[in-house]
């Protein structure tokens, strides 16, 4: 049985690489189990979906339930969260395996594309009359993890992460958030390392979905570097209807 501890005490040994030698004490334990459920909520809410092992009151002898090949990315990406609490910097290292590990995460758990039929191809005899001959594929948002699926009328909070982005003592000094239409930004929040916000989902004038819409966050830091970063949604209508 492999433990919430064993995923802790993995992220304390990578953090050795950026000058962290000291062994865990209780105390450090606690605070990283409450990085790692933090961390692990993040990544659900982002929709990289991991089995992780959500618990009212969590604990460090807790099975974590995470798949094998998932046991190294939540490691490096642990230990980066916890360099700051013991003042050290992320070293080029572990910033390179946990940035490639990163990826690999997000990858492994976005959902498999379906191939859609050439824009060339016929649609078949049946539906000739009705319409028209061939395909004409649909803009659609990225079928990854970092697409967005809401419904119609939903209002939700979202908050994009730039731990990753900030260097050791960086913050967010200023952003710029912008929504195509058919979604609503009603507030948002600079909260370093995050910028926060609320959606309304809109939708359509006549109330239909769109398969496609973008949320464009750009930010400046402290230290005058500026990040783009793009979040797709995609809106539908729900399948529960108001009588």
């Amino acid at each position: 049985m492999t433990t919430k501890a064993d995923i802790i005490n993995g992220a304390y040994s990578m953090m050795r690489i950026s000058g962290v030698t000291v062994d865990p004490s209780g105390a450090d334990l606690t605070l990283a189990l409450t990085r790692l459920e933090d961390m692990a909520a993040e990544f659900h809410e982002r929709n990289i979906i991991t089995d992780y092992n959500f618990e009212e009151i969590p604990e460090t002898g807790s099975k974590h339930n995470l798949p094998r090949k998932y046991w190294y990315a939540y490691k490096t990406n642990l230990a980066v969260r916890l360099l700051s609490d013991f003042g050290k910097q992320i070293t080029p290292v572990l910033g390179s395996q946990q940035q490639a590990a990163f990826s690999f995460l997000v990858s492994s758990t976005a959902p498999k594309k379906v191939t859609q039929y050439p824009s060339r191809m016929p649609i078949g005899v049946s539906n000739a009359r009705r319409w028209p001959r061939f395909h004409v594929p649909e803009a659609q948002s990225p079928l990854s993890s970092g697409t967005n699926i809401m419904y119609i009328n939903d209002v939700k909070a979202f908050s994009e992460s730039f731990v990753a982005y900030l260097d050791a003592g960086e913050t967010i000094s200023s952003y710029t958030i912008e929504a195509d239409s058919g979604l609503t930004i009603s507030s948002d929040t600079n909260a370093t390392p995050f910028i926060t916000y609320v959606i309304v989902a809109a939708g359509l004038s006549d109330g239909g979905s769109i398969a496609r819409l973008q949320v464009k966050i750009v930010v400046t830091t402290s230290a005058g570097r500026i990040e783009n970063r793009i979040i797709n949604f995609q809106l539908t209508d729900s399948d529960i209807k108001g009588t």
